[in-house]
């Protein structure tokens, strides 16, 4: 991506060079210089540690051929991230060793406005994004999730498409369709590894019972550390092939049903977060013994995982109510008809008188996700929003679903130099799917395995407040924190959610 505006600036001034006078370039650009550095919030006698450290600088640039109607767009991001990781002594002696940066970008297309009449194409690296709810669209799946950052949530990342929007003259009806040629997964949080890489984690299987039997044969060797090591599972994720039929389809048609705006979409690929689909284990001698001279055996896990196919079938509006002050309202909605994925756990060669166990981590049953909410500007200083949200993203398959709900107000001062926003974002309490492991019946539960007990109600909650100041045209500096609280198991509070932390960020644009 470095070459991007090396070489699309140059083209495009030597083509309207060449081509005589009446062609005219039109070019607009922007930049940002930004840092954000965290922290994180100890949790009992745990030390407060730096949890981010990045500084960015990033580049746009629109450019447009008249009278052809031709564009150029081009967005292009470099960012440090500030950590020196251990490292062989070799790679001090590189920049890339002690400063590790990365490149991104959200946007290189070129776009043709009206290659027939009312017909509109965009090739390239771009986003597209649909749905009308605020952060959580269900409807918005073209571009894979972005989750590496809580604080960015609804973000998503650039993938090379073929777009054509058909728009009628003098017409509010708009069809869009989108071809995406080759699958691109989400991007997970670091935290994630506390999940799928804990050698005691839940297993996934949809059915309480199967998880039951799996976590009774795997805790033989989970009670028993005098003869067995366990170590971290090896993840890996499965990447469909770069085939046309794993390729990704979207078409969408909006229009205004008096002031309301009105979409329906249909989708057809896969979901951008993987699930499991294999989890084998096997041992080996470990070298070491235990204290009556029985040799300790090395547990491995070997985990695959696998991206589903899916349909989706979506619906939205959106608009504003003139008889309550011109309060904003809309509505999301997804029907999400889901490949069946099975699982195999298999761990026959530690514990012979197992038997494998292969059942549904996802059911081909259909589900429904959706947003649907609220915001109200009480007055030039005070801004109100309120959202419900049945299920979460990363929630894929009728038994995962679950409902939250998020409310905002901004406060806004000094004529919007200073804002203080206060988002709160909470899981609504659900009943513990789990099943007690208890097979001596003396009512202590014998689970190894974390989470994995029923814990009856579950819920969790986010606290988000952020002071914002714009002291100068262009320069943005916001303090704030983010603070979970919950269940351990719970949405929010769990480990593989991330830490609580508080942040200071600096944004300069121009």
């Amino acid at each position: 991506m470095k070459q991007i505006f090396a070489w699309l600036l140059p083209i495009i001034i030597l083509t309207a060079a060449t081509t005589g006078s009446a062609l005219e370039l039109e070019l607009d650009w922007s930049a940002f210089i930004q840092n954000d550095l965290r922290v994180s919030v100890a949790e009992k006698d745990a030390p407060a540690s730096v949890y981010r450290n990045d500084s960015a600088v990033g580049l746009s640039m629109n450019a447009q051929l008249m009278p052809y109607k031709l564009r150029f767009v081009g967005e292009l991001a470099f960012v440090w991230t500030g950590f020196a990781e251990d490292m062989e002594f070799a790679s001090l002696t590189s920049r890339r060793g002690v400063a590790p940066y990365y490149i991104e970008s959200d946007a290189a297309f070129i776009e043709v406005l009206e290659i027939l009449p009312y017909l509109d194409l965009r090739v390239g690296r771009q986003i597209v994004q649909w749905g009308a709810g605020d952060q959580f669209n269900p409807t918005n799946n073209l571009n894979a999730l972005d989750l590496e950052d809580p604080l960015s949530f609804g973000k998503t990342v650039a993938n090379q498409m073929i777009r054509l929007d058909f728009n009628p003259a003098d017409s509010d009806f708009i069809l869009t369709a989108v071809w995406v040629p080759v699958f691109q997964p989400a991007q997970l949080p670091a935290s994630s590894l506390l999940y799928i890489g804990d050698v005691s984690g839940e297993l996934p299987f949809a059915n309480p019972e199967s998880r039951l039997e799996a976590e009774r044969m795997r805790n033989i060797y989970l009670t028993n550390p005098d003869s067995f090591d366990v170590v971290a599972p090896r993840v890996q994720a499965l990447m469909p092939e770069h085939s046309l039929k794993n390729s990704q389809f979207g078409i969408r048609a909006q229009w205004l049903v008096g002031t309301v705006d009105t979409s329906i979409s249909y989708y057809v690929g896969r979901d951008s977060m993987p699930t499991s689909l294999n989890s084998y284990s096997t041992q080996e001698p470990s070298g070491e013994f235990s204290e009556t001279g029985t040799p300790i055996m090395r547990v491995m896990t070997d985990v695959e995982l696998y991206y589903p196919k899916k349909q989706v079938l979506g619906f939205d509006f959106a608009g504003e109510l003139p008889f309550l002050d011109n309060m904003g309202f809309w509505f999301e909605g997804a029907v999400v008809f889901p490949e069946a994925v099975r699982m195999n756990f298999d761990i026959t060669e530690i514990v012979p008188s197992a038997r494998i166990i292969n059942d549904f981590v996802v059911t081909g049953t259909p589900f429904f996700k959706c947003t649907a909410g609220a915001d109200y500007s009480v007055n030039e200083h005070i801004f109100l929003l309120g959202q419900f949200i049945h299920g979460m993203p990363d929630e894929f398959g009728l038994e995962a679903q679950h409902n939250y709900w998020m409310t905002m107000m901004d406060i806004k001062l000094l004529q919007e130099r200073l804002t203080i926003r206060q988002v709160v974002m909470g899981e609504v309490p659900h009943d513990d799917e789990d099943l007690n492991l208890d097979d001596d019946n003396d009512g202590r539960v014998e689970s190894q395995a974390k989470g994995a007990t029923d814990d009856g109600k579950i819920g969790s909650l986010v606290y988000y407040p952020e002071l914002i100041a714009r002291p100068l045209d262009g320069l943005e500096l916001s303090v704030g924190a983010y603070l979970s609280f919950g269940h351990k198991e719970s949405k929010f509070a769990m480990d593989a959610a991330g830490p609580s932390q508080v942040f200071f960020r600096a944004r300069a644009s121009f």
